[in-house]
């Protein structure tokens, strides 16, 4: 498989304190990529770092074939959930995902049609007339995974895209993700349920102080910290205790 997103020697710090401390990563096409760290590990940043959204002090950053400089083409190749969501809650869904789809040169019948794909996709067709902030958080998780696909993106970046919602809401959207993985999207996924990373993601970094302590599959974590069996909150734990 080729590489889709890489990153070398990526560094940012903010105040003289090291946020990103010189990690290199790889993301495959196709790949379900989990990226996990405590709080104040750097994992936001790192995403904004390979978005565009923040230039880092050191390091290069490729996406889709793309420097990380040009941020129109990889804005065209990407869709993110932020941590915050940024809803107009008087808007309906409708108006939400229109000025979105506008926003990428959508128009006409190609947009009409992508904008119904997308409300039927994420269960969200009945109430597509009804006013944002008339809805529950699980139904605006969804709305926001709805923006996130209106340019039809290669690559999805996600930061807790199931923070507070209920076991149901849980399942529901990590359901949409496996799917949208096997339709072909990639998918860039920074959780702390470490239950949701361990079912979803083929690969996973765990990042602490900075920098990349653990890289691989879950059975190749368990072989790295000789934990025979273990969980993935298990070695991440041991992980993040042990520095």
């Amino acid at each position: 498989m080729t590489e889709i997103i890489t990153a070398k020697n990526l560094t940012k710090s903010y105040g003289g304190r090291m946020a990103v401390d010189h990690i290199d990563l790889s993301v495959e096409t196709g790949e379900f990529y989990g990226f996990l760290g405590p709080n104040g590990a750097g994992k936001t940043t790192t995403i904004r770092m390979l978005t565009g959204i923040l230039q880092p002090d050191e390091g290069v950053v490729s996406v889709g074939g793309h420097a990380s400089g040009d941020k129109q083409k990889i804005a065209e190749l990407i869709g993110v959930v932020p941590e915050g969501r940024g809803f107009y809650d008087w808007m309906t869904a409708y108006e939400y995902l229109d000025f979105f789809a506008e926003l990428y040169g959508l128009a006409g019948a190609e947009k009409e049609k992508r904008i119904a794909d997308l409300l039927e996709k994420v269960g969200l067709t009945k109430r597509k007339n009804s006013r944002v902030g008339t809805y529950s958080r699980g139904m605006k998780q969804r709305l926001a995974l709805a923006r996130a696909l209106i340019n039809s993106p290669r690559i999805l970046f996600l930061d807790e895209p199931t923070l507070g919602l209920d076991p149901q809401g849980q399942e529901d959207i990590q359901r949409l993700l496996k799917d949208l993985n096997k339709e072909g999207i990639t998918i860039f996924l920074s959780s702390h349920l470490l239950n949701e990373v361990s079912n979803l993601c083929s690969r996973i970094v765990i990042l602490h102080g900075g920098r990349i302590v653990a890289n691989g599959t879950l059975a190749e974590l368990r072989l790295k910290t000789h934990l025979q069996d273990a969980t993935l909150t298990d070695i991440f734990l041991h992980l993040t205790r042990s520095l």
